[in-house]
């Protein structure tokens, strides 16, 4: 096919995505060499720009009226959350559309009211009427206490704000005697939510003398009312995503928190209004916004990876939408809002690290855990399982070097960073693995070293309070597998159905399960399992209930 000349000053997805030269031609020279599909962004000339426009309003027009058809359907079978007591504010979800499929290549330019309307019709998009917040607002010596938790069991694991300026707003709270605006009410709000979900049932009830649940109702509340009347839809305060961020980050940890996966897509959409996707370098912002804009960016990534690792989907954020870096190895105490010269990051150990690694191993699982349809769409590599064993390797002997080799195992926090990294990227090689069915699957051994490592890392005495994030991060592929091996042969390997009883019952009285299949896999394979191993020999019947 000829290839035409485009626009000057345009350069198709995967040049700007990789930061190289484009020719401008349709399809341009780096695309052709590579076997790759030439995507270029609207283009600028006038009867171009007038054709998109109007494809565009039509598009929109039907988009439009299929929504209002949809939401004024929800409505007559849900009525508003605008009208429910404090008690129940949470939506139901039954029968909406799935948020991230409409997060398509072509869409993800489209106007984020439009998409975040179509994605994620909820209590925090219908307006609330404003409820009286001292009835809901923590005494000041509270106030203080929560910030301290949160500062120590939060922050080091969530780096999204700076916490030298987000101080002076908690201070203002602690003495009362400023009015603060209703974006950084939430925040703090947020922070109270997040220090609770952080915190065991029995230091809520000793520290603060109410029950966890009685607290994280209502905070939660709070910030709901505070979210849907900040009209998150139009919003492109920063300090409101970030609430939203943090506020969806730990709800996920609150049995009756948010509706996660019917949110993050309305998050996406904030971000993508605001050009959080953009790096900020490249558009000469202030040095201190580019690194805020920056930590809020990956963190909504990772939590869109985690949700869809969730859910079994594939993420929303799709590879050739952002070009943002990843946050400077800096400490908050080096940097200042009204700083004029470009953050240098560290090549040591600052409380940035394991935001950092977290990141990073995020990103690289991403490239390799998700379906073949994602990976073409993403212009993923495709690698046998030889390679992708090969390419985990190397990524966590950079890992290794980057990271890990700053941190002190002598140090508790230290530890937990170098473990959850470890077990991270031995589950990732396992579940490539096991995931290739003409590969030959690990042997028992494997699975049992797993979920031992991970065990370990939960009886961590030192490190538990920081554990609280790794409660979703269930090892669903190790248990499966290794019920599946004892099924087999239900003979012998005493250790390794003690162990699997041991995590069965962990997760079963920790976490709600009843409504993941997955659960009710693990389920039946048990009962299998226990019920041969009994008829084998009694003596070894363990019932872990």
């Amino acid at each position: 096919m000829p290839r035409r000349e485009i626009a000057p000053g345009r350069s198709c997805f995967e040049c700007r995505r990789r930061k190289i030269k484009c020719d401008r031609s349709h399809p341009c020279s780096y695309c052709v060499k590579n076997r790759i599909k030439c995507k270029y962004p609207a283009g600028r000339s006038v009867l171009d720009e007038d054709q998109t426009a109007l494809d565009r309003v039509a598009s929109l027009e039907s988009r439009l009226l299929a929504v209002e058809e949809r939401l004024f359907e929800i409505d007559k079978a849900h009525p508003s959350p605008s009208s429910a007591s404090p008690s129940t504010l949470e939506p139901d979800n039954a029968g909406l559309p799935e948020p991230c499929e409409h997060l398509t290549r072509g869409q993800m330019n489209e106007p984020a009211s439009t998409l975040s309307t179509e994605i994620a019709p909820s209590s925090v998009v219908n307006p609330q009427p404003p409820i009286d917040l001292d009835q809901f607002r923590p005494s000041r010596p509270t106030i203080a206490l929560l910030w301290q938790r949160y500062l120590e069991v939060v922050d080091p694991l969530l780096k999204v704000f700076h916490t030298c300026t987000v101080q002076v707003l908690v201070m203002k709270a602690v003495q009362g005697r400023d009015t603060l605006d209703m974006a950084s009410e939430c925040l703090l709000f947020v922070i109270y939510y997040a220090a609770v979900v952080a915190m065991p049932p029995e230091v809520c009830l000793k520290d603060f003398g109410e029950a966890r649940s009685v607290l994280l109702k209502r905070y939660r509340t709070a910030c709901e009312n505070l979210l849907s009347r900040l009209n998150l839809l139009n919003s492109s305060n920063m300090v409101v995503l970030q609430a939203f961020t943090i506020y969806l980050i730990t709800g996920r940890h609150d049995d009756a928190g948010s509706d996660v996966y019917a949110r993050v897509g309305l998050a996406v959409g904030m971000a993508l209004k605001m050009g959080l996707n953009k790096d900020g370098e490249a558009a000469r912002l202030p040095p201190f916004e580019v690194e805020m804009r920056r930590r809020l960016w990956w963190q909504l990534c990772i939590l869109d990876i985690r949700v869809a690792e969730d859910r079994q989907s594939e993420p929303c954020i799709l590879e050739s939408s952002f070009n943002t870096r990843l946050p400077s190895n800096v400490a908050d105490a080096n940097l200042h809002p009204a700083m004029s010269r470009p953050v240098v990051g560290e090549t040591g150990r600052t409380e940035m690290l394991y935001s950092l690694a977290r990141f990073e191993g995020s990103y690289f699982a991403r490239q390799l855990v998700f379906s073949k349809e994602f990976s073409d769409e993403n212009d993923y590599m495709s690698m046998s399982v030889a390679q992708r064993r090969h390419a985990i390797d190397l990524f966590q002997e950079r890992i290794e070097n980057q990271y890990l080799a700053h941190c002190d195992d002598l140090v508790p926090f230290d530890r937990v960073t170098i473990e959850s990294m470890r077990l991270a990227l031995a589950k990732l090689r396992l579940t490539v693995q096991v995931r290739t069915p003409q590969e030959q699957p690990p042997d028992i051994c494997a699975w049992v070293k797993l979920l031992q490592d991970a065990e370990n890392l939960r009886k961590y005495e030192s490190g538990k309070q920081w554990l609280w994030l790794f409660q979703t991060y269930i090892e669903w592929d190790a248990l499966i597998n290794l019920l599946l091996r004892l099924r087999e042969e239900p003979s012998g390997q005493v250790h390794a159905w003690e162990l699997a009883s041991r995590v069965y019952v962990y997760w079963k009285y920790t976490k709600n399960m009843s409504h993941d299949h997955r659960w009710k896999k693990i389920e039946k394979l048990r009962e299998d399992v226990l019920v041969l191993r009994t008829l084998w020999a009694p003596e070894h019947h363990i019932t872990a209930e």
